[in-house]
């Protein structure tokens, strides 16, 4: 077990869909019991997305990262390269019937449902997770939502962060938002302006936006804390 900056981690496995994968944990100590299932970008565990865990877990959340390059190998096997591969070597289908497993294993251990929270990619695999599960809510920054068709399976409050120039995501987003104002889960869609897509990255100074971060990384604390606050 690891101990950072006030958190404490630590790479465990944990059953996936029919193989173990590599799940990171990052938690305050004492554990307080709200967990949050998150979902990684398309390049796996990057150091951003540790960064991002331990935010949450300092913010006062249990952060669960399943590993989803863990089928060829974990994204630690890619360190020096991580530009080499990506998560869509392995087949969404798959991606999801191992996030399903992990949900489930939190719902047991825990007798409560996670919130979902994804970046990219993870936001795509969340859109698509929080179609067969209920989770407590979901935070969900610039991704592909799911078919639409789909969407009246969604049953839970739904926090999603676009970008304003993000064409491939944005371009998407038309049936999708048609289809969520006849849904049932409340959603809230904000578009931040002057951003590109993973403006909230800061490792990438490229994309990276500090004031509009700073901004989505306050609505994204509020919208937990009000998830977590109602019974």
């Amino acid at each position: 077990m690891k101990r950072r900056r006030g958190v404490q981690s630590q790479v465990e496995h944990w059953p996936g869909a029919g193989a173990a994968i590599q799940v990171l944990t990052v938690a305050p100590s004492p554990d307080p019991g709200r967990t949050i299932l998150m979902i990684h970008e398309n390049r796996g565990l990057v150091p951003y997305m540790v960064a991002v865990a331990e935010d949450l877990a300092r913010a006062g959340f249990r952060v669960v990262v399943p590993d989803l390059l863990s089928r060829i190998g974990g994204t630690s096997e890619f360190a020096d390269d991580p530009t080499a591969v990506t998560t869509r070597q392995i087949a969404s289908s798959t991606h999801v019937a191992d996030l399903a497993a992990v949900y489930d294993a939190v719902v047991d251990e825990e007798e409560a449902a996670p919130v979902v929270v994804g970046f990219c990619f993870g936001a795509e695999m969340g859109w698509r997770l929080i179609t067969e599960r209920t989770p407590r809510g979901a935070v969900l920054y610039y991704g592909i939502g799911p078919d639409p068709e789909e969407v009246e399976n969604i049953a839970c409050p739904v926090y999603a962060v676009y970008a304003e120039d993000d064409p491939r995501v944005n371009d998407t987003f038309d049936p999708l938002g048609k289809a969520l104002a006849k849904a049932r889960a409340p959603v809230v869609a904000e578009s931040y302006p002057g951003t590109k897509h993973a403006f909230h990255d800061r490792f990438r100074p490229d994309r990276f936006n500090p004031a509009a971060a700073a901004a989505v990384w306050a609505r994204t604390l509020e919208f937990l804390e009000q998830l977590f606050d109602t019974p």
